[in-house]
């Protein structure tokens, strides 16, 4: 036990470079197993991992209930700052979705510092070596890592004190290859949304550009969630899904596949969340904000296509009913 001790208060001396950065905020480390083998930027690859981690934690909640000992996932964006990396050392600053500023400016036009940002919303990433310490080397620009990226790490709680100090052993990371909007989950269920089904079979569809608020649940398909995009499928209670018919054993209820093609796509509509210049998000929406078939969602958006037989809406705002 003295032995950790000292190890730990050792790296915890190293910081001592990205001290303004840090203000007490998290730290997160990587595991022992993984320390041998991570002697330059390239090894890096060994820890990250293809799927979206499901119900990730955002970083101030995760400060306010990690206990040690235990394992969880947190989620973030690389501060947009030009100290959001540390020269030289495998290290970077993760912050809440809401703190982080601004969507990816040039490198040349980053404010300087991340320290305004609120500790208990902002962790330290760090890769160690074999001996415990940030390993030399920079990771600004590698696997997808830079200021305004969407990062994921799933680890052991090594230390927490529930407001602004969380020490995290990672053992995987995971990189969208594109980060969500901000704000695009709201913590308040937007007003006045109408069921899917009643929109559907509305005599005057929406019109494309016109907002909508829409509230429905995720399926339709053996795969409502498209693999890599940022894109789901929402159904109307005009519909039941399969576990909600008598006797029915449907292995996936979410497929509705006691219903005809032409019904299921009557009462859907095709949810995408898309960039400023129009395309959809090379991401997943799958277990973002515990999202998974049959959760009940409202999304608002504006309509993006409408032709009487489908209905397609960029969302702006989503709610996750839990």
């Amino acid at each position: 036990m003295t032995t950790m001790m000292t190890r730990m208060t050792s790296v915890v001396r190293t910081m001592t470079l990205a001290a303004a950065l840090l203000g007490g905020a998290a730290v997160v480390m990587l595991p022992q197993a993984a320390q041998a083998q991570i002697k330059s930027a390239g090894d890096v690859k060994t820890l990250l991992m293809t799927e979206l981690p499901a119900n990730a934690l955002e970083i101030s909640a995760a400060m306010k209930s990690a206990k040690v000992g235990e394992t969880i996932t947190v989620r973030g964006n690389v501060a947009m700052s030009k100290d959001a990396f540390v020269e030289n050392r495998a290290m970077f600053t993760l912050v809440d979705e809401t703190t982080r500023k601004g969507c990816c400016p040039p490198s040349d036009k980053l404010p300087d510092t991340a320290c305004d940002i609120p500790a208990e919303g902002r962790a330290t990433v760090q890769i160690v070596d074999a001996n415990g310490k940030p390993a030399r080397f920079g990771l600004s620009g590698e696997h997808g890592l830079k200021p305004g990226a969407e990062v994921f790490v799933t680890g052991k709680v090594e230390t927490a004190n529930g407001t602004d100090a969380l020490v995290l052993t990672a053992t995987s990371i995971h990189v969208p290859k594109a980060a969500l909007p901000t704000g695009l989950f709201v913590s308040t269920q937007p007003e006045n949304a109408k069921d899917v089904s009643e929109v559907r079979k509305a005599a005057t569809a929406p019109k494309v550009g016109e907002e909508v608020v829409l509230r429905g649940r995720i399926g339709g398909s053996k795969e409502p969630f498209v693999a890599g995009r940022a894109v789901l499928t929402l159904i109307g209670r005009g519909l039941k899904a399969c576990n909600e018919n008598p006797d029915d054993k449907c292995s996936k209820p979410w497929d509705y596949c006691c219903e005809t093609n032409a019904d299921i796509l009557a009462n859907s509509v095709t949810v995408q969340i898309v960039d400023a210049k129009g395309q959809i998000l090379r991401t997943e929406m799958k277990g973002r904000r515990g999202l998974k078939e049959l959760s009940e969602v409202v999304v608002v958006g504006k309509v993006a296509a409408s032709d009487g037989k489908s209905l397609v809406v960029n969302a702006t705002a989503m709610y996750v009913h839990q």
